[in-house]
């Protein structure tokens, strides 16, 4: 959309702030994609390779909670350009690692780098898209975040085969620093602030009442662990990346050694269930919205497409750990994390329905359970190959997260706002669009 009709929001969402997120996707993933090969390389155990994938997390989920606060205090544009710079330098740094910990240091710095970037982008989301359109912008957020994976696999195998594992990391860091430098100089912490946008297009995202919301108030963070919902958002996103940090980390390892398949077939099929999931966010998003136009119902938009998607993520997963051939178990886990990806839709809309002002707190609190789960995630996935002896019985006791989850949607009202962070949407009473 041009900036003349309105769509400097949208500009803003396709052109800088979705690429951003792909670069940063680029940068996790590559790591998982060349694993095999760093792991013959330096002789690395299973579980030493474990460490080593799963040292972004520990630093990426325990700073989550300090990043959004820090989003909302000094601004999305600041924030992201910072932590922008940070991260891709430390991603062409990787090749500097020789052993285990170095490795896991240069990757626990990625983690400090990228801590601060979701939470800026959610907060980007709100001060820039109406309550209507959310459904869709987090979902295009999310479908770079996606895109990652999808590029990743083919891509950094095709460097590898080409030019070594170390030229992808160079690569990204490049990348990564050029759309920083976008970043700073196009993007604004507020709409009324961009040169180019129009007072209609203002009017509509509502900025007025947006930045009269008042600030994180002092101990909001104390008092919001005693609700009850405020546990369910962050838990259930734990039991989710559970299920998704399978596709992240050990997907192309399994492949490589359960499945048998060649490192560049392998460059290929790993990324398929990604594209599912690429495709899936955007089609939930449009949905999303629809749902949301024709109920004016915040409730019935978000949890009955985030339970559904904890469950068929869940079964199917179940399924492709005991298929019996290459074609069915790719079938299912492209259903299995497209289901994820209609959970992930309804998550971040939901942090924003219920942080409001705070909505940096909010989801920094949310992908701390999450990234707690990166690190669980794939070091319980090594134990129970090693405990069960085989990659289908680790990839179902994994799976059963997807129960866990969907219960605890149960507990996630996002048409009640935190009485802690409570501030009233523009156009919003109650969870209905007035």
């Amino acid at each position: 959309m041009s900036i003349r009709t309105g769509g400097v929001r949208w500009s803003l969402m396709l052109l800088l702030l979705a690429p951003i997120t792909f670069v940063m996707s680029l940068d996790r993933t590559a790591l998982a994609v060349a694993a095999p090969t760093i792991q013959h390389e330096y002789e690395f155990s299973l579980i030493e390779m474990s460490v080593i994938l799963t040292s972004f997390s520990w630093t990426y989920a325990l700073l989550q909670v300090p990043g959004g606060w820090l989003a909302e205090r000094f601004g999305p544009r600041r924030m992201l350009f910072w932590a922008n710079s940070l991260w891709s330098v430390l991603t062409a740094a990787t090749p500097l690692g020789f052993n285990l910990a170095s490795f896991v240091t240069l990757r626990a710095l990625l983690g400090v780098g990228q801590a601060a970037d979701w939470p800026s982008s959610i907060v980007a989301i709100r001060r820039w898209f109406p309550l209507r359109e959310r459904g869709k912008g987090n979902s295009i957020l999310l479908g770079g975040l996606y895109l990652g994976p999808i590029a990743a696999a083919p891509v950094t195998t095709w460097v590898i085969a080409e030019f070594g594992w170390r030229w992808a990391f160079y690569g990204y860091g490049a990348l990564g620093m050029l759309l920083g430098i976008a970043w700073w100089a196009f993007f604004r912490d507020h709409p009324a602030q961009h040169p180019h946008i129009t007072p209609e297009e203002v009017a509509l995202i509502g900025e007025d009442a947006a930045q009269r919301a008042p600030p994180i108030p002092p101990g909001a963070f104390g008092r919001c662990l005693g609700e009850v919902q405020f546990w369910a958002i962050g838990m259930q996103y734990f039991f989710l990346v559970m299920i998704q940090s399978f596709y992240g980390t050990w997907l192309p390892t399994y492949l490589v050694t359960a499945r048998h398949l060649s490192v560049k077939a392998m460059g290929i099929y790993a990324s398929l269930p990604w594209a599912a999931m690429f495709v899936s966010v955007f089609i939930t998003g449009a949905v999303a919205d629809v749902i949301l136009r024709r109920t004016e119902s915040v409730w019935a938009t978000r949890v009955p497409l985030a339970i559904g998607g904890f469950v068929v993520s869940a079964v199917t997963l179940m399924a492709a750990a005991q298929a019996p051939s290459i074609p069915l178990m790719l079938a299912l886990l492209c259903l299995s994390l497209a289901s994820v990806g209609v959970t992930q839709v309804s998550i971040w809309p939901s942090t924003q329905d219920l942080g409001h002002g705070a909505t940096g707190l909010v989801s920094g609190w949310t992908n701390f359970w999450g990234n707690a789960a990166g690190v669980v995630g794939p070091m319980l996935m090594a134990a129970l190959v090693k405990w069960t002896g085989s990659w289908s019985g680790a990839m179902i006791g994994i799976s059963l997260s997807g129960v866990a989850g969907a219960v605890l949607w149960l507990f996630v009202h996002p048409q009640r706002p935190l009485v802690a962070l409570a501030t009233p949407e523009p156009g919003e009473v109650h969870g209905r669009r007035t």
